[in-house]
């Protein structure tokens, strides 16, 4: 791969990655684990026209997830519902199967989606044939899926679906209000019924569950509040044992309560979100194309294995539409970071006031309970998580090599130079070494050896080990005007990342 890519792919993982986030990072005592949820990802006729290119002849779905994808990478576990069915064929969303093609389920992949909802109507209508193929098409993509199944048998295996990082164990549920349970049926779907979904909660402990997620299909769409079935429907699996309630189908953001509780000793909370909106929407009212990503944070004892949710948050999202050569187009927008300038998106003036207005509603109903998590961005970053995606063909938060919840050293990157540590023109002596300035133009968990005669500006670079990363240095200067002018040639040659470090007597001084 070019050195280039390396470093891309090395840098975005957490470049923009709070400070205060690493006190989220599995230390000895605790491990975390960050959960991110949303609403409906469903598509319609518009946002599949949009993506139709008529000279390359193909669906491409990336750019609806362009602006979002590098918040979503941050999550360990991140899930929606599909709410479509994938096919090979010409007449999508023609058929009740609202069938789609399966480049959305691939755009879906880069997001950082690695598990999706699908109790729910589309599933219905499908027949045993198409359910089988969109299963596979998941299980290629290493996508989980949970709410259908094959038969009663598939369903004993699956159901519940425990997904395991980081050392935590989740749990996840899904159900269709509205549907009965016949567990006769091939494909067999999650109804709601309750004396089943108690065992299915009872269950999920036995299977060693740490903690338990149910999404709910439920509610009436375009209702703002939450119906007293659903209401009646949470208390149930709150009472029972989830942890997380979230709802779907509504397509508008509705209420949240957050409860709290003591799990071995550790204050905690229960949440139910009785509606996250689409994520994806193209409503009539852009007043209604608001919705948000539930944010997560388990905490899980090791001493105890008590596991609670440590922190809670919510980041509001906006589905806009722009121009792009006369064809329309659709995408998520992180709404913080274009409010406040850092992120510049195509969108019009009168898109964006729409934008803020829609979250206000969101903000009104969520800020009581949840406080709002912002990560910022620049449209470098967006750019580069993208670049990173192409070169790698998986998204983020599925290489190991990367690491999204920890601080690696280029985590200053995008800072620029250093400032004079001492007076311009004068030299710190120590030890005979004193200060000296370097070039960091690459980090790597594992050391791979540079092929100098190709990249030959790289001549005489040095590696060195510290934390777990082999940190690639060039130069070795005094004086600190001398580095930042070396550095601006470093970038010039394809290390736009390249920044100054310091080190005395042989040691790295923090920035």
């Amino acid at each position: 791969m070019r050195l280039k890519n390396w470093l891309i792919a090395l840098t975005v993982s957490s470049c923009f990655f709070s400070k205060a986030q690493l006190q989220f990072v599995s230390n000895d005592t605790s491990n975390f684990l960050k959960i991110m949820l949303v609403g409906d990802l469903t598509i319609n006729q518009n946002v599949l026209d949009a993506s139709y290119s008529a000279s390359q002849k193909q669906y491409d779905f990336q750019y609806v997830f362009h602006y979002i994808r590098p918040v979503l990478n941050l999550g360990d576990i991140v899930v929606g519902n599909l709410g479509n069915s994938f096919a090979q064929e010409d007449d999508y969303l023609e058929s009740g199967l609202k069938s789609i093609p399966n480049e959305y389920g691939i755009a879906l992949k880069y997001a950082g989606f690695n598990l999706l909802m699908n109790a729910d109507r589309s599933t219905v209508h499908q027949e045993l044939d198409n359910w089988n193929a969109n299963k596979d098409f998941l299980n290629d993509i290493h996508i989980a899926q949970i709410g259908s199944f094959r038969n009663e048998e598939d369903r004993t295996k699956r159901n519940p679906t425990i997904v395991e990082k980081n050392g935590i164990k989740v749990a996840f549920l899904n159900y269709i209000e509205g549907v009965p349970y016949y567990p006769e049926l091939s494909p067999l779907i999650n109804g709601v019924n309750e004396k089943q979904i108690k065992l299915d909660l009872i269950l999920a402990k036995n299977r060693g569950a740490d903690f338990t997620i149910v999404y709910m299909n439920w509610g009436k769409e375009y209702e703002s509040s939450p119906n007293i079935d659903q209401q009646k429907l949470a208390d149930l699996l709150i009472q029972e044992g989830a942890n997380v309630v979230v709802g779907t189908h509504p397509k508008l953001v509705q209420e949240v309560h957050v409860s709290d509780d003591i799990i071995n000793g550790h204050p905690t909370n229960r949440i139910v979100a009785y509606s996250l909106g689409d994520f994806v929407s193209t409503k009539s009212n852009p007043l209604d194309n608001s919705a948000c990503i539930l944010e997560i944070i388990v905490e899980q004892d090791k001493s105890s294995g008590a596991t609670f949710i440590n922190t809670l948050g919510y980041i509001p999202t906006f589905s806009s539409i722009y121009d792009n050569g006369g064809q329309a187009k659709y995408a998520i927008m992180p709404v913080s970071q274009v409010e406040k300038n850092n992120v510049s998106v195509p969108i019009s003036t009168t898109e964006q006031q729409w934008m803020s207005a829609a979250s206000e509603k969101v903000r009104h109903k969520f800020s009581g309970e949840l406080k709002e998590v912002e990560y910022d961005m620049t449209n470098e970053i967006i750019d580069d998580v993208a670049e990173v995606l192409t070169v790698t063909r998986r998204p983020l938060n599925e290489i190991k090599e990367f690491t999204l919840d920890v601080e690696n050293h280029l985590l200053h990157s995008l800072s620029g130079f250093l400032e004079d540590i001492v007076e311009p023109g004068t030299i710190k002596s120590v030890n005979n070494e004193g200060l000296v300035y370097k070039i960091q133009f690459l980090s790597l968990r594992r050391e791979i050896p540079i092929d100098i005669e190709y990249y030959s500006h790289l001549k005489g670079y040095e590696t060195y080990y510290e934390n777990e990363y082999f940190q690639y240095m060039i130069g070795n200067y005094k004086v600190l005007r001398q580095a930042n002018d070396f550095c601006l040639d470093v970038r010039r040659s394809g290390h736009k990342y390249a920044y100054v470090v310091a080190f005395e007597n042989g040691v790295r001084k923090s920035k």
